[in-house]
């Protein structure tokens, strides 16, 4: 679940993969920083400010990343921190537990993802877009870090993300994965006039070198329920078509998560 998020660097992505799936996701200086946004008026804004500063912290009964558990099917308690500059850049860092296994087959239990992105909006806000770079890393295992370029375009209920990598799981070839989803608002007057609930359905494809197993699909239905301003519940179906062989990993299974959003 995680799943956030230009520079145009697709020269990145040189280093250290794993021969299963790994992740996707999303600080500070208390020392406030004054930058002139206009000379001749002198407004300024804020660069460095906690109040730039969100987060989110949650705990799920799995962390499947693009249909494949990250945890062997177990729990995972998981984290992160956003700090968001005025003109849609932003830096992320996130963090779970995991339980992998690297080419050299040494286990991993921690992984720890670094974002710089770019967000925004145009067409008078109907279309926003995140672009960012993602950096995974697993401080047991260095074996298994790599980068990968991720974008996210969002239009009304229709959402497209695309993620390229040069080295996906350190095989030094290229990954591709690229999905769709449909996010409903579920009107109260049809589930006992319960509020802020949607339904989402999702569909991806990630296309592997040979190297890093078999090319495959996956899919989930997800039920959100915003219980109030901070806490978030979700059930969700996740499912593949099987062809990374990692059965039970890669199976159908009913996952519940809170989450909780500063």
């Amino acid at each position: 679940m995680k799943r956030v998020l230009l520079c145009l660097l697709i020269c990145m992505m040189t280093n250290d993969g794993f021969t299963a799936a790994t992740a996707t996701k999303q600080t500070t200086s208390t020392r406030a920083t004054t930058v002139e946004t206009n000379p001749e008026n002198k407004e300024k804004f804020e660069v460095f400010s906690l109040q730039n500063v969100t987060g989110t912290f949650d705990i799920t009964s799995d962390y499947r990343d693009r249909g494949i558990s990250q945890t062997q099917n177990l729990p995972a308690v998981q984290g992160g921190l956003t700090y968001l500059f005025p003109i849609g850049l932003y830096f992320n860092v996130w963090g779970s537990n995991v339980k992998l296994f690297d080419f050299r087959a040494h286990e991993a239990t921690i992984e720890l993802d670094t974002i710089a992105g770019w967000r925004g909006s145009f067409w008078n806000n109907n279309i926003s877009y995140d672009i960012n770079i993602d950096r995974y890393s697993y401080p047991q295992s260095p074996d298994g870090n790599y980068n990968e370029l991720n974008t996210l375009w969002t239009y009304k209920i229709l959402q497209l993300g695309f993620s390229y990598s040069a080295n996906a799981y350190n095989t030094h070839q290229t990954g591709l994965y690229y999905n769709g989803t449909i996010t409903l608002p579920i009107p109260p007057r049809y589930v006992l006039q319960l509020q802020d609930l949607n339904f989402q359905l999702e569909m991806g494809h990630y296309s592997l070198p040979r190297a890093a197993g078999n090319s495959y699909n996956d899919y989930s239905a997800t039920l959100n329920k915003k219980l109030n301003s901070v806490y978030t519940l979700t059930v969700q179906w996740v499912n593949t078509d099987g062809r990374q062989h990692l059965s039970p990993y890669d199976s159908a299974e009913i996952l519940g998560m809170i989450t909780a959003s500063f």
